[in-house]
């Protein structure tokens, strides 16, 4: 019963990925630690998990970077720059819109025509528009953004010959980018998958009513308090594989990794079949 919720909640979220593009594998591997037989399946799902996820982050870093070069010679603004960005936003259904922005962090255009009420708004305070404008690129954590929702942003900046023109931005929503490569991962098996920012919040899990809230909420581990003490440690380190007490007769083994770009990073954790 407990894999079929499962199941049926990761379904939900890849139907709205359908179409999402692939490109080269990121960083894989086993977690740290000498793993058991139990530990095994833990670590082959995890491995999945982060190759899966890393690839689609790389894949639509590559489709921004492309739209920064192609926007360098269109402009920022007009029908041209306009056809570049809803281009950017289709880059799989887990993205919402992309944007241009000017050297002062206002946006001048953006795709689809939708979310045109943003154009005017100033995103200057956004870390990754900061980097961008900064000539490096540069993704968010999870936040408020001004199309009215929690997501993350990815920016890169567009040059032009005398510096920084501005850069282009693309919207999406982790819990959907992530839904595919959690199916994938999760097979036959029923762990638990889960995915973390540093400051603790949860931006994907397989319970999909954990999105949003924090990791490092201990009233939430019950009696299982090694559990409260190993997420402030995975929140902290970049990889690893555990086992922790569930009760004075249960323990379970749980292994996380980092996937990430441009200095942000996501621990990628997968929990022991309960």
């Amino acid at each position: 019963m407990k894999r079929l919720l499962i199941l049926s909640g990761l379904l939900v979220l890849v139907l709205a990925t359908a179409g999402c593009t692939g490109a080269g594998p990121g960083p894989s591997g086993p977690a740290g630690g000498t793993p058991s037989i139990t530990d095994e399946t833990v670590n082959d799902t995890l491995r999945v998990f982060v190759t899966e996820a890393q690839r689609s982050l790389d894949a639509l870093d590559a489709n921004t970077s492309s739209a920064a070069s192609a926007l360098a010679r269109t402009g920022l603004s007009g029908r041209d720059a306009e056809d570049v960005l809803l281009s950017l936003s289709r880059s799989g259904n887990y993205t919402s819109d992309a944007v241009t922005f000017d050297p002062n962090g206002v946006v001048v255009a953006v795709m689809p025509e939708d979310y045109q009420f943003a154009i005017g708004a100033n995103i200057h305070g956004a870390s990754n528009i900061r980097a961008a404008l900064n000539g490096t690129p540069g993704m968010s954590p999870r936040i408020n953004l001004v199309e009215g929702f929690r997501g993350v942003a990815l920016a890169h900046p567009v040059m032009n010959a005398s510096g920084v023109a501005g850069g282009v931005s693309v919207v999406f929503r982790p819990e959907r980018m992530l839904a595919p490569a959690a199916l994938k991962a999760l097979g036959n098996g029923s762990h638990a998958l889960s995915a973390v920012q540093t400051d603790g919040t949860i931006i994907f899990d397989t319970d999909l009513g954990l999105i949003g809230r924090s990791m490092l909420n201990a009233t939430q581990y019950g009696s299982a308090t090694d559990l409260a003490e190993l997420a402030r440690t995975i929140v902290s380190t970049p990889s690893g594989i555990r086992q922790y007490r569930v009760n004075e007769t249960t323990s379970r083994t749980i292994a996380w990794q980092t996937v990430g770009l441009h200095g942000t990073e996501w621990r990628l954790v997968v929990n022991q079949a309960r």
